[in-house]
């Protein structure tokens, strides 16, 4: 075999070819260790964020400053358009679309109004639009307990820790409309301090404490799901 130089020599343009692959692959190797390098920084950041409000913070927004990203995702719980013959976001009357449920809920609130559940960021408002909440007023109490507000809210932990669990299921629906304005969002799922998820509400817990298990040694896969009940 004739030596590299040599060969070189008789062609040229080889040496063109092997010129340019070497810097291709220089640019791609440093293309890759950018990226190494960008995703360990936002490693670091997104699991030690420098967090500057409290642990009870509702506010969906203020989460947003540190976490963009999910922030711009929760935001697309907002959109309506997409419906299907089994679910989506769009509002349906469900006792339109079923008029038996209204039968088969005959004495219970549900018989009034039943939409389908549209995204977490319509959580309050659509509460307050249903029939079952009723149209409480001066004097006017609604006929829903103040639990309905149970899972609809960040402001809910938020509440029981300050006033107390039995405090804030004390009373009717209407009580707390002054008090519960942000709707479901990234406090009800997250730790402030280390982003994991957890169990905001106790009854879950108290459930759990019930069969003789310890919710705290549930696996990540399952706090996904626990997050939501």
């Amino acid at each position: 075999m004739k030596p590299i130089p040599e060969i070189l020599k008789e062609k040229p343009w080889l040496g063109w070819i092997i010129f340019l692959v070497t810097v291709a692959a220089v640019f791609l190797l440093g293309m890759l260790a950018s990226s190494i390098i960008e995703r360990r920084a936002e490693a670091i950041f997104a699991y030690t964020p420098q967090l500057t409000f409290s642990e009870f913070e509702p506010r969906n927004e203020k989460w947003g400053e540190f976490f963009p990203r999910q922030y711009n995702s929760y935001m697309k719980t907002a959109e309506t358009e997409f419906r299907s013959r089994y679910g989506g976001s769009a509002m349906v009357d469900m006792l339109e679309e079923s008029p038996r449920m209204a039968i088969l809920w005959a004495g219970y609130l549900f018989s009034r109004d039943y939409n389908q559940g549209r995204g977490h960021y319509y959580a309050v408002e659509d509460i307050y639009n249903t029939l079952r909440t009723g149209a409480p007023s001066a004097g006017v109490q609604s006929p829903q307990p103040n639990t309905c507000w149970t899972c609809k809210s960040p402001d809910v932990p938020r509440l029981m820790n300050q006033n107390g669990v039995a405090e804030f299921y004390r009373g009717t629906w209407d009580t707390k409309g002054t008090e519960v304005i942000n709707p479901i969002g990234c406090a009800d799922c997250h730790d402030s301090k280390t982003m994991n998820l957890r169990i905001s509400r106790p009854a879950l817990v108290e459930a759990f404490e019930a069969m003789g298990r310890d919710i705290g040694t549930s696996s990540h896969q399952e706090m996904r799901s626990l997050v939501c009940a």
